[in-house]
């Protein structure tokens, strides 16, 4: 009988072990996808920079990702914080009430990051396009119009319009909206392209026009990207 147990004992000794082992190994396995090395990565960058909003919208999003939506919301918040013209962090703020259920403080946030951009054009746009990427095409129409009504000649904000309207197959609104933009900035090959396939006839001029204000601003970001 004492054999018995002896041996019973450590059998389940070495199964133990054996899931330790195992989940460990396991746990080393997860560590090691690309979804948590990016998250280590940023959380290297927090840890050495507190005051880093881009990091912190940038955790946020895997937060909202994982369904942890409170924490989600935190992140957003200190982003918005440390950098109160994040717009990307403002739209997820909105998005992430949102998708809480709290429709109210969804919009009244929304609201109030709105009228902050209410003054410029370019600002508008950021919203906007911040907006569309986190699905609140609604709110993201509503900066991309006042932001247009700011300045209607440009090419960047014709061409966004443009663009949001051929996605959603109403080719009718998307034509006028492209035919204003490549009026405001004839070299968008895209832009020409698109028309092209609507059957509109694109006439490249010899000389580049110096575009508005806010086209340079958006030409001078894209080259820095690059």
């Amino acid at each position: 009988m004492r054999k018995i147990i002896v041996i019973l004992t450590v059998t389940v000794s070495l199964m133990s072990g054996c899931n330790i082992n195992n989940e460990a190994a396991l746990n080393k396995r997860l560590s090691n996808t690309p979804e948590q090395m990016n998250r280590s990565r940023i959380e290297q960058r927090i840890a050495a920079n507190f005051e880093d909003s881009q990091a912190h919208y940038q955790l946020g999003k895997l937060y909202m990702t994982d369904r942890l939506l409170s924490k989600a919301e935190y992140e957003f918040n200190l982003a918005i914080s440390f950098d109160p013209v994040n717009r990307d962090a403002q739209a997820a703020h909105v998005k992430v009430y949102q998708v809480m259920g709290n429709k109210e403080k969804s919009a009244q946030l929304a609201d109030i990051y709105m009228r902050q951009v209410s003054a410029r054009a370019e600002d508008g746009l950021l919203l906007g396009r911040a907006f569309q990427n986190e699905g609140l095409e609604d709110y993201a129409m509503v900066c991309y119009e006042k932001a247009l009504s700011l300045a209607p000649n440009s090419a960047v904000l014709n061409k966004q319009i443009g663009f949001y309207y051929l996605n959603k197959g109403d080719e009718v609104r998307a034509e006028g909206y492209l035919k204003r933009s490549i009026q405001a900035d004839p070299y968008q090959s895209d832009v020409a392209g698109e028309l092209g396939k609507m059957g509109v006839r694109v006439e490249v001029p010899r000389k580049q026009t110096s575009g508005s204000s806010i086209d340079n601003l958006f030409k001078k970001t894209n080259e820095q990207e690059k």
